[in-house]
């Protein structure tokens, strides 16, 4: 389940998932909580998988491009913030999938490409 509107997350919606076996997408939008504060209003884990979606500020990255073919907005600090606490669920074994729009930084292959590395980075210093 994906929730846009940042008012609706808390253990209350988190344990009504949960119940039911319902996922809840953790999504990385201009206005969402940014990805520790998910955990701040519980665990928002309610399945045995997860799914991110990074989707960035469509309108605000369209004032500056409507081409899809390069990398717009640096996301790196954004991506820093997700890495560990991926590391730490799939450490509980949950299993992560991950979805990034062009919208996100400009060229969705290119923020999985960011990603990557940052990965390999993370796992290298033993995260």
């Amino acid at each position: 389940m994906e929730v846009r509107n940042k008012g609706w997350l808390s253990e209350k919606l988190y344990s009504v998932l949960r119940q039911h076996g319902v996922a809840l997408a953790l999504v990385d939008h201009a206005w969402m909580p940014r990805p520790h504060e998910y955990f701040e209003m519980g665990d928002p884990v309610t399945a045995d998988f997860t799914y991110i979606r990074w989707l960035g500020d469509r309108k605000g990255i369209e004032e500056q491009t409507t081409r899809w073919d390069r990398i717009i907005l640096n996301r790196e600090p954004e991506m820093q913030e997700w890495i560990p606490i991926i590391g730490k669920l799939l450490k509980r074994r949950i299993q992560v999938m991950g979805y990034w729009n062009n919208h996100y930084a400009g060229f969705g292959p290119g923020s999985i490409e960011l990603f990557m590395r940052l990965w390999k980075k993370f796992e290298s210093e033993g995260g």
